[in-house]
């Protein structure tokens, strides 16, 4: 017989963990993001993203200069240990500076609005300010609602 209790308790444990792992892994891009970009002379990074049904997507990915106009992201590797993404082996492998700018958008969805991506779904941007060193998600959050009227005749 299966002890829902004990069940119920390892994923509550197991929730709180992933948790604080996003919460390191958001910073860690933070701190590895914002020198790559000063130093490429972004001013303002505003990351799009949308979803519904069961998947959802970083849509663009605009890197701005302080008269607002668009330039390219830099091609450029964070370095080993900065930032890097897991793979299925547990291995670290270095990333592009565009791959963390997305999965910095990913952590932050699934940190501020888990299953931002079901249903419904969700929309927005994460837009980080360089010279600030702030980051600001908007997600609108999208759902279906219902009017019930019962009149008599």
């Amino acid at each position: 017989m299966i002890d829902i209790e004990a069940v119920m308790a390892d994923f509550a444990v197991r929730q709180a963990e992933r948790q604080m792992q996003v919460a390191e892994e958001i910073q860690q891009l933070k701190v590895a993001i914002l020198p790559r970009l000063q130093d490429a002379g972004i001013a303002r990074v505003e990351i799009r993203f949308d979803g519904c049904g069961d998947s959802g997507a970083v849509e663009e990915c605009a890197c701005l200069d302080a008269a607002g106009a668009w330039i390219p992201c830099p091609d450029v590797t964070l370095l080993e240990g900065e930032a890097g993404s897991v793979d299925r082996t547990g291995s670290r492998e270095p990333q592009s500076l565009g791959q963390a700018l997305e999965q910095l958008t990913y952590l932050a969805l699934e940190r501020h609005h888990p299953g931002w991506e079901i249903n419904d779904g969700a929309c927005g941007e994460l837009v980080i300010d360089v010279a600030e060193a702030t980051f600001v998600l908007d997600c609108s959050l999208r759902f279906t609602a219902t009017d019930d009227h019962s009149t008599e005749l």
